[in-house]
Parts: C-alpha cells; sequence; structure tokens
C-alpha cells in the first residue's frame, strides 16, 4: 500500500511540475510550439525509461525542438488565421455557394485539427523535417482515426474542467498531454515498422519507419 502511495505521489508530482514548466515557457505565446513538443518529448522518455529528471529532460527537448516548432508555430498561426478569415467572408456571402464553400472548409477544419492533435507526438517522436511532421501528422491521424477522436475529446474536456475550475490548471494540461500520448504512443507501434540501422523518420506507402531508440 505504500509503494503505490509513493508512486502516485510521484506521479503527481511529475505531471505538476511538468505543468508549471510548461505554463512558464508558453508565457511568451510564440513559444507554444516547440513548448507543447518538448512536453510530448519528456512524456514518452519518462513512459520508456520509467524514471526521469523533468527539468533538465524538458530543457533539453525545448533546446533540440526550438527552431522547427517555433517555424511550425508560425505556420500554424498563419494557417488559422486564413482559415478564419475565410470563414467570416463566406458567412457574410448570400448565394448558394456560401453552402458549398462551408462543406469545403468544414472538411478543412476538420483535417487541421486532426494534423494539429497529432503535429505534437510526431515531431517528439520522431526525427523528420516539418514537412514530413505536417505530412506525417496527417496520415497517422487518419490510421488512428479512434485515438485522434479520443485525444479531440480530452483536449475539449480539458478546457472546458479549466473553465469551470481554474485551479485544474496546475495539473490538467500535462494529464491531458499524458493521456494523449499514451493513446498516439500505442498507435504508432500498430502502423510503424522499426529501422533501428537509420535515424531518420519517413512515411514511405503509408508505413513510418521511426528513428532508432524513439519507442
Amino acid at each position: 500500500m505504500d509503494n503505490k502511495l509513493y508512486k502516485t505521489m510521484e506521479f503527481l508530482k511529475t505531471i505538476f511540475l511538468l505543468n508549471t514548466i510548461w505554463l512558464l515557457m508558453c508565457i511568451p505565446i510564440l513559444t507554444i510550439f516547440p513548448a507543447i513538443t518538448a512536453m510530448f518529448a519528456v512524456l514518452r522518455e519518462w513512459k520508456t525509461q520509467g524514471d526521469i529528471r523533468v527539468l533538465s529532460a524538458y530543457s533539453r527537448f525545448f533546446k533540440e525542438n526550438f527552431k522547427q516548432g517555433l517555424f511550425v508555430g508560425v505556420i500554424w498561426l498563419v494557417f488559422t488565421s486564413l482559415l478564419l478569415g475565410d470563414l467570416i467572408i463566406i458567412n457574410q456571402l448570400n448565394s448558394n455557394i456560401k453552402y458549398v464553400l462551408f462543406s469545403f472548409f468544414f472538411l478543412l477544419t476538420i483535417i487541421y485539427l486532426f494534423v494539429t492533435i497529432m503535429i505534437f507526438p510526431v515531431m517528439a517522436h520522431f526525427r523528420v523535417s516539418w514537412q514530413g511532421a505536417i505530412k506525417n501528422a496527417f496520415l497517422l491521424s487518419i490510421a488512428n482515426l479512434h485515438h485522434t477522436i479520443l485525444s479531440l475529446l480530452i483536449v475539449v474536456a480539458t478546457i472546458v474542467l479549466c473553465f469551470y475550475f481554474p485551479g485544474a490548471t496546475l495539473v490538467s494540461f500535462s494529464m491531458a498531454a499524458f493521456l494523449i500520448n499514451a493513446l498516439v504512443s500505442r498507435g504508432f507501434r500498430q502502423v510503424t515498422e522499426t529501422d533501428t540501422g537509420k535515424h531518420t523518420a519517413e512515411v514511405s506507402l503509408g508505413k513510418l519507419h521511426t528513428s532508432a531508440g524513439r519507442f
């Protein structure tokens, strides 16, 4: 019983510390993408090693993923602005083409959400270019559709929880990332073939080859 209590306390301490570090690193706003990627990378290492020094691991992964995460974050900011702008313009149209365009942009929004929910674990688990990260995120989100939908529900539930109980922000984001990482890691193993002789990852004919030691 004492051992279970100790493990539970260690788990909560790690979740709280990771959540706190992540919140601090998100303050500059532009660092949100590398901050989220670093959080998923810490969770991946924690899952594989069982024990981890959160601060040093987070700092290392944040530096490793900073350039790519920042670049992808800028792309996402631009795309999000264009998507919202187009939807506002379409909503002001009076012709029947309005509904056709809404259908198209609704589908585009679904794809956008799928890629968004998957791109952070992809950048954390695989060494790929930013183009490869986006491509892999899309393919893996489709290949693991049930995991993608569950992950989206976790994000929505987290947002609702934090809205009604602001104190939950102390642990809810890292806990949500922990649950999402557990889901997508399982999905990654089901659709990937590991090549231990390579240190890059790319999608080929629906098969994602992982870099050595990632899982």
